[in-house]
């Protein structure tokens, strides 16, 4: 395996972590993984390799803390299946704008716990590691540990559509509260 490089200085998590969860992601992605995992991936990717970024496929020369802010704004607007940002969000987030590449608001939400993890926003990592496992931490999306082969079930269908539906609803719950608490600070 190939040595990743050391993320952007504004990311709060220590390397370690990050390098965790991007290993375990990669990993999952072969036959266990699925769109959400996929967007945390990318975001991983995005930040130690410099691929282009994962929401608005911009190619960046470093992804900054205003990038990846914008970013973030963008995945949580796709994955809660609100507005894009507003001409007024763009310019405070002090970056040009641009739309989202996809409306897929698992692939979304993906991207944005990720990089709301990166960003020191959520303490929850947004992939389940042997170290959540040895702390005896549950899995958040356990119906993910059936290969992609098996998953042809009515049971499967079914827990995988309520592991969407508590992701919808985080993230209404989030946008929610960063909607209101821009529009206050902002006056509107």
């Amino acid at each position: 395996m190939f040595a990743l490089p050391e993320p952007p200085g504004w990311v709060v998590r220590p390397f370690p972590e990050v390098l965790e969860c991007y290993r375990v992601a990669d990993r999952m992605l072969d036959g266990f993984g699925d769109d959400r995992m996929d967007g945390a991936f990318q975001v991983f990717v995005w930040l130690t390799i410099g691929e282009v970024s994962p929401m608005t496929e911009r190619s960046w020369r470093a992804a900054t803390w205003e990038v990846a802010r914008a970013e973030s704004w963008v995945a949580l607007c796709v994955a809660a299946g609100k507005p894009a940002p507003t001409a007024g969000d763009w310019e405070r987030l002090g970056v040009t704008p641009h739309a989202a590449v996809t409306e897929n608001r698992e692939f979304a939400y993906g991207v944005w716990r990720a990089l709301a993890w990166l960003l020191g926003v959520r303490d929850d990592w947004p992939v389940h590691t042997s170290w959540q496992v040895a702390a005896g931490m549950p899995r958040e999306q356990p119906h993910l540990c059936v290969r992609a082969r098996d998953r042809d079930t009515e049971a499967w269908r079914a827990a995988d559509q309520a592991s969407r539906d508590l992701a919808a609803v985080d993230a209404v719950r989030h946008w929610e509260h960063i909607r209101a608490r821009v529009d206050a600070t902002a006056g509107g």
